[in-house]
């Protein structure tokens, strides 16, 4: 118990989730900032354009990358204390990826040459296939893994605040599209060249040697993982390939304004599963109280976040959409007010697949739910987009979401993997956004569509939910304002 205390204390939650948070934060930063810049020079078709091919180029990373992203940070977790272990199992992990790249290289541009319907997207191609391979050497999994976050914390922002200038810089007109697609390269990947340097050197720091590496051991777990990932991103890129195939580009540009927006809530949301996982999947087997005591913790937090989130999203569709985009995006409101429940369905899927089954070497029931949701997807989408565009998209996109929720509850209810997480706290944090989005309803009657008055509505939003819960004295909101109170105090 001595130990699990030792490697509990050796780096701090609060210091992983605030690098954690910094890090998603710059890109969103970047995103929101930029974004009503963007729409308005590129337009809905050449935006439409780089989603599009953005779409496609995000396959060839899922497949590339196979299901590491996941596994090697539960894998890094448990050798973190063994160097030679450790990097061994990191010049493991990128042998399998060199080969995988290489493969993914070689379809890509096959394509490339011998069909005809990308002709008119070689250059947008050419630019956003430097992903694939930028992605496979950034190995963020490792930094995760041994929760030494700093590192490529630093790395990103910096290069992101460089993205972000050069945006306004060098983007003027709508032909600035290939400019825009380079820019959104180095944005996500640019800071993994430097990410990759540092690992090559400790690898041969350690002496590792390709003879002494067991590449045969991870295949089995990571083919699993990697059905999953497969099956999860189905249905998150699916839906922009077949509205750009079938309904236009512009109607991409629809769907991404009121996705992206969406997605970067999520992905703030989120930061508490990254940051737990490789301390879930460590206490999982040294220390089941504690497991719990998290497990419980984390649960009502993402509650807290996810459900206000998803009603500011759908009262407050028309002011996002007109404020971010211009009145260009109208048909991105409705789109919006669909989407809206995602943050608190992709929530509760990130908590059952990542906090709890992950952690307990389930992973083969995330797969089959997520494989489900994939056939489901597949099976209607191209249907639904005929019909309704970016519209349909986004209802198979909710029901996709909730078909993988039910499935990993009712196998995690059903084997006993984890109790008592719905408790009194639960039921009023549930009843208090009932009361928020009575209210905030009632005051938004028509859209907000000056920035000043959007801001104001916006911080009145969330100044009532936060006394709500104050009033309502939910345990999580009372540790907080505890913690807050200590810290003063010291001060």
């Amino acid at each position: 118990m001595k130990k699990v205390a030792e490697i509990l204390n050796s780096q701090s939650i609060k210091v992983n989730y605030l690098l954690n948070f910094l890090r998603v934060f710059s890109a969103a930063l970047v995103g929101v900032f930029t974004l009503p810049y963007i729409t308005r020079v590129l337009g809905p078709d050449n935006l439409g354009q780089v989603e599009y091919i953005n779409s496609i180029i995000n396959y060839f990373i899922l497949f590339s990358s196979l299901g590491i992203p996941m596994y090697g940070i539960r894998e890094i977790s448990k050798q973190r204390n063994d160097k030679k272990n450790l990097y061994k199992t990191v010049a493991e992990i990128y042998a399998i990826l060199s080969i995988t790249t290489v493969i993914a290289y070689a379809i890509l541009f096959g394509i490339l040459i011998h069909i005809n319907i990308f002709y008119n997207y070689h250059a947008l191609l050419v630019i956003m296939s430097t992903m694939v391979i930028l992605n496979n050497i950034g190995a963020e999994w490792f930094f995760q893994g041994t929760e030494k976050q700093l590192y490529i914390t630093v790395r990103y922002v910096l290069v992101r605040i460089l993205v972000f200038a050069l945006i306004f810089l060098l983007i003027k007109q709508p032909k600035d599209y290939l400019v825009y697609a380079f820019l959104l390269v180095i944005l996500n990947y640019g800071a993994n060249i430097l990410n990759f340097i540092y690992l090559i050197r400790k690898i041969f720091q350690e002496k590792i040697s390709f003879s002494s590496l067991n590449i045969k051991k991870h295949l089995k777990p990571i083919l699993t993982i990697f059905i999953a990932t497969v099956s999860v991103n189905i249905y998150l890129q699916l839906d922009n390939f077949l509205i750009g195939s079938i309904s236009g580009d512009k109607y991409v540009g629809y769907y991404a304004i009121a996705n992206k927006l969406i997605r970067f809530v999520i992905s703030f949301i989120t930061i508490i599963g990254a940051v737990l996982l490789p301390r879930l999947s460590y206490l999982f087997v040294n220390d089941r109280q504690q497991y719990d005591i998290y497990l419980k913790k984390s649960f009502s937090i993402l509650l807290l976040l996810s459900v206000p989130f998803s009603i500011f999203f759908f009262v407050f569709a028309d002011a996002l959409v007109y404020l971010v985009a211009g009145s260009e995006f109208d048909s991105s409101v409705t789109t919006m007010k669909i989407l809206s429940p995602l943050c608190i369905i992709v929530s509760m899927a990130y908590f059952i697949g990542f906090l709890i089954l992950y952690p307990q070497n389930r992973e083969r029931v995330y797969t089959y739910a997520t494989l489900v949701s994939a056939v489901f997807s597949v099976l209607i989408n191209y249907f639904a987009i005929r019909t309704f565009q970016q519209n349909g998209a986004a209802v198979i996109a909710i029901a996709s979401e909730i078909i993988a929720v039910v499935i990993m509850y009712h196998y995690a209810r059903k084997k006993k993997l984890v109790f008592n997480i719905f408790n009194k706290d639960t039921l009023k944090i549930l009843f208090i956004n009932v009361i928020l989005l009575v209210l905030s309803y009632l005051l938004v009657k028509s859209a907000v569509l000056k920035i000043s008055w959007f801001i104001g509505y916006s911080i009145l939003f969330f100044l009532t939910y936060f006394f709500l819960l104050l009033c309502a004295r939910i345990e999580v909101t009372k540790e907080l304002l505890a913690k807050i109170n200590i810290q003063f105090s010291k001060k």
